[in-house]
């Protein structure tokens, strides 16, 4: 390298250091982007199938078929599992815990805020109600397919759908509805 090269290559390196400086700084200028809401809620937001939502009336179509449910309880600190029938209708008693079945769906679909039994879709669900002692504890929708997404909250207990078995209505409540 020749003495003339180093005074080039300095004076060189000194003006894409200034350029680069000018750069960051104009960038630096600019307006902050807002803050992203990343971060998931702390509590978990309202059940969409359970009471807050529109189920204070059990819909028609719910009490229109003969059925009944296979409802699984998990003591979660002694692992114990007691499962229970339950026909459309009727309630069982499990430890200090009373459920009652009040709607069956071999389909049920959410469609703006409505609840719909939709043959189509495969999604059997049970409509229940929860009580311990006289307090409610969950009303709602419980899901064959999805039983660890909705349900009853609760430290101790885990409820879910095992299966419903829908039956035709009988033939002498056919014939009652005839004029």
């Amino acid at each position: 390298m020749t003495p003339t090269a180093t005074p080039k290559l300095h004076s060189r390196f000194l003006l894409a250091l200034f350029l680069s400086t000018l750069f960051l700084m104009t960038g630096c200028e600019q307006k902050q982007s807002e803050q992203i809401q990343w971060q998931l809620p702390l509590q978990a937001p309202n059940d969409p199938h359970g009471a807050q939502h529109n189920l204070s009336a059990v819909p028609a179509w719910a009490v229109s078929q003969q059925g009944e449910a296979e409802i699984v309880w998990l003591q979660k600190n002694t692992s114990k599992i007691f499962t229970t029938n339950i026909a459309l209708g009727g309630a069982t008693r499990i430890q200090n815990w009373d459920i009652q079945l009040l709607g069956l769906a071999a389909g049920l679909r959410l469609k703006n805020k409505a609840f719909l039994n939709d043959q189509n879709v495969d999604n059997p669900a049970a409509l229940v109600e929860i009580r311990q002692g006289d307090k409610l504890i969950y009303r709602g929708w419980l899901y064959e397919k999805f039983p660890e997404l909705f349900g009853m909250d609760n430290p101790e207990w885990k409820v879910w759908l095992k299966s419903i078995t829908l039956r035709p209505a009988s033939q002498e409540a056919v014939k009652t509805r005839l004029p």
